[in-house]
């Protein structure tokens, strides 16, 4: 009895099933959308130069096409769950168009939209062409361009409001958007994502994949500014130079390092005054002539000042300041003075290393303590030539993209190796001329030490090459950029924004906050004996009166050459305070870049 009663209950269940089965094959099968902000039926106006964001609810993760070129779509693919899909036009139209729009979830049947444009819109302007590229490299390949995507966008700003505002705007971007202090004590937060309008005045081909650009200079690689007196309303305002390029105007006018500039064209460096000349003597923009009055300052005093014509011009700008070997109690000492990883002198780079190791250096000093970066192919050359063997087969570093691009690599990071012994693609030569082969390199770093300065410093910690930090807390800036250009209206535009993060070969990255140096080691080159109050001018590079340099030479030989400089009275110190420079507008400064390259 009870397996009658069984055997009607599995009966009955199935009819229902297959009884509810036929009904559903009646019904029309849902495309996996809901709630859409379109009729059906009824096309939506797009209006050029502004984006159409129309929003819906997917079942599961779904694309996007268009029918016509004309019409872009911003977001063309996108998660289950509420989802807003982003359309825009930058051409205008004498007839009247449409485009139809088709949304495929996956597992569902694919749905339709019409957009129509109107008639007479006026030709969209530059700024607007370049927005909509740059924008589509962003949703694509910034390293937070989920929220990117969620952001509403103004075609119609300038490229640079509209590249800026936008990355400001974001919350999820904190290794990108920094925080400062500005001088009247609120915050503010500066970006190291980029947009440029590039106008070199010539290049030339110098290494297989990067030009040298002319740009013009006084050859003067920075400035410290500095208040010298003891009060505010009795003190005088300085430009202490940081260094000079080689066979630039400055080096070849006898402006050395710590030069105390206080006038320009005979007019005192004010409050007023000084972000133009700050500009003026760092950023020229064509051939300019100056007079720079410097004091000569000894033993703490005044004894006299000389006023220096200096007229900048166009040059190319050697990031290899200082090269030199020298021999201290029975150690050789290589020192490398480098400003800027510019691949376009690699060449120059790997001379100094070939000088190296011709006469057998045993020890390397590596002055970074102004070089905010720049290209990752010659931090790889520094680092391969140090390490040279230790390095073979080795990674480099390994990076990680956004969510998007993780998921196409299987969410496996994509490593780069050192380049030694093989041949190094930017030069087409192997790098075993210039290998040392150290176990440990000392390096002078600075507030101003960031990006590819630092991926230096941690590629090379991730083989067990032991890199001691003499002077300031580094930057920190463990974030790169891939940069791609774009030509419009004659035009070239750079975009360099945020697009990936660098680890060691330990799976080390998390060096957002800087580098510490070594205990003992912190020293502040403009107030090396902890004197409050006090400023100490600048000396040359490679000398003993040097605190940072001097400092390394004592941890290699034991002995502290720097002794014999005070007792002689070498160092001049001022009653002053070192204040915030202008914010300097210099493209590729704090970079970490690679060249952006399709898969």
């Amino acid at each position: 009895m009870k397996l009658k009663y069984y055997l009607f209950f599995i009966l009955f269940t199935l009819t229902v099933i297959s009884l509810s089965s036929c009904h559903n094959d009646d019904e029309i099968i849902p495309s996996g959308i809901s709630n859409q902000s379109w009729q059906e039926g009824k096309a939506i106006e797009i209006t050029q130069g502004k984006v159409l964001s129309v929003t819906f609810n997917a079942a599961d993760k779904w694309t996007a096409t268009t029918n016509s070129i004309w019409c872009s779509i911003l977001t063309p693919s996108g998660e289950k769950g509420q989802s807003t899909l982003q359309l825009s036009t930058m051409t205008g139209t004498s007839t009247g168009r449409t485009s139809t729009i088709t949304i495929k979830v996956n597992g569902y049947p694919t749905i339709n939209f019409d957009v129509k444009q109107n008639i007479g819109e006026a030709p969209v302007s530059e700024d607007m062409t370049v927005n909509t590229k740059v924008a589509q490299y962003l949703r694509e390949n910034y390293l937070w361009n989920d929220e990117y995507k969620t952001l509403s966008l103004d075609y119609t700003k300038s490229y640079e409001k509209f590249f800026y505002d936008a990355l400001e705007s974001m919350t999820t971007n904190t290794l990108d958007k920094k925080p400062y202090t500005g001088s009247d004590g609120k915050t503010y937060y500066s970006l190291f994502s980029y947009i440029d309008k590039r106008t070199p005045i010539t290049a030339t081909r110098a290494t297989r994949l990067v030009d040298k650009e002319l740009s013009y200079s006084f050859g003067i690689t920075g400035l410290t500014l500095v208040s010298i007196g003891s009060s505010s309303s009795d003190y005088t305002i300085y430009f202490c130079v940081q260094g000079v390029y080689p066979d630039s105007p400055a080096a070849k006018a006898g402006i050395k390092r710590g030069a105390m500039i206080s006038k320009i064209n005979g007019e005192k460096i004010s409050q007023s005054n000084l972000e133009h000349n700050y500009y003026s003597l760092m950023l020229p923009d064509a051939v300019l002539s100056l007079t720079l009055t410097e004091d000569i300052i000894e033993k703490g005093e005044k004894t006299g000042s000389k006023d220096t014509p200096l007229t900048s011009k166009a040059m190319y700008l050697n990031p290899v300041i200082t090269s030199k070997v020298e021999e201290v109690e029975g150690h050789k000492i290589g020192y490398l003075v480098y400003s800027g990883f510019e691949a376009s002198f690699d060449q120059e780079l790997f001379d100094a290393f070939k000088k190296f190791k011709s006469q057998n250096v045993s020890d390397l000093i590596l002055d970074l303590r102004y070089n905010g970066g720049g290209h990752t192919i010659s931090a790889n050359l520094i680092a391969s030539c140090i390490a040279a063997d230790a390095s073979i087969d080795r990674t480099f570093t390994s990076l990680r993209y956004n969510k998007e691009r993780m998921e196409k690599l299987n969410n496996k990071q994509e490593i780069e190796l050192f380049a030694y012994p093989n041949h190094y693609k930017n030069l087409s030569t192997p790098l075993t001329e210039g290998g040392l082969g150290l176990q440990r390199v000392y390096c002078l770093v600075s507030n101003k030490t960031a990006s590819a300065s630092e991926l230096v410093i941690n590629s090379l910690r991730g083989i067990d090459v032991k890199v001691i930090l003499i002077g300031e807390k580094t930057k920190g800036k463990n974030v790169g950029m891939e940069y791609k250009d774009y030509a419009v209206e004659g035009h070239i535009y750079r975009v360099a924004p945020i697009t990936f993060q660098s680890y060691n070969a330990k799976g080390f990255g998390d060096y957002e906050k800087g580098f510490e140096p070594d205990n003992g080691l912190k020293i502040k080159e403009t107030n090396p004996f902890n004197q409050e109050g006090m400023f100490y001018i600048l000396k040359d590079y490679g000398t003993n009166e040097e605190p940072l340099y001097a400092k390394a030479v004592e941890l290699i030989t034991g002995k502290n050459p720097m002794k014999s400089a005070i007792t002689r009275g070498a160092h001049s110190a001022l009653k002053g305070q070192v204040r915030n420079v202008p914010a300097l507008h210099r493209p590729g400064y704090d970079g970490m870049l690679k060249k952006y390259e399709e898969n």
